[in-house]
This record gives structure tokens, C-alpha cells and sequence, in this order.
């Protein structure tokens, strides 16, 4: 799931198996692929080649999902959010 994250940041579009969490972190066919099988990433691969309209909005929605979702803006409050609560009961 990191290296989507990382690679989502960058402004590129992904292709994953649809294990853990990469389920939550690609949205298929919006910023990137879920691929089954060997099939399917082919499939991915030659519409991601042949498709650069696509290529670019998918690599835009990833880099905003990452901005939302991912960015140590999002994450700091959240983080602190649970290190407070958990020192409280201490």
C-alpha cells in the first residue's frame, strides 16, 4: 500500500492487486487499477499506454487523494487526536 501511496503522489496512475488495503487506497478506474489477474494487467498496462487523457486524470485523482487522505496535514491531527486520547488513560 505505501509504494501506491508514493507512487499516487508523483501524479501516477496505479495498478495493484486487490489485497488489503490497496482496496482502500485505489479507486477502480478512477486513480488507478485493480487487477485479478494476469489478464486484467495487461489490459491495465495497454490502456494506461494508449490512453493519455486518462493516464493524466488518473494520475491527478491519485494526487489528490494522497492530499487528502495521506499528507502529514491529514495524518498529524489524527495521529495527535489518538496519542491524546491514549495518554489520557494513562
Amino acid at each position: 500500500g505505501y509504494k501506491l501511496i508514493q507512487y499516487m503522489a508523483c501524479g501516477k496512475p496505479v495498478i495493484a492487486s486487490p489485497v488489503g488495503v490497496n482496496r482502500q487506497i485505489v479507486e477502480h478506474g478512477l486513480n488507478g487499477f485493480l487487477a485479478n489477474d494476469t489478464d486484467d494487467w495487461v489490459n491495465a498496462l495497454r490502456e494506461l499506454r494508449d490512453n493519455v487523457p486518462l493516464r493524466e486524470a488518473m494520475g491527478c485523482a491519485g494526487r489528490l487523494k494522497v492530499g487528502i487522505n495521506y499528507c502529514v496535514q491529514a495524518t498529524a491531527p489524527r495521529l495527535a487526536e489518538i496519542l491524546r486520547s491514549v495518554a489520557g488513560r494513562i
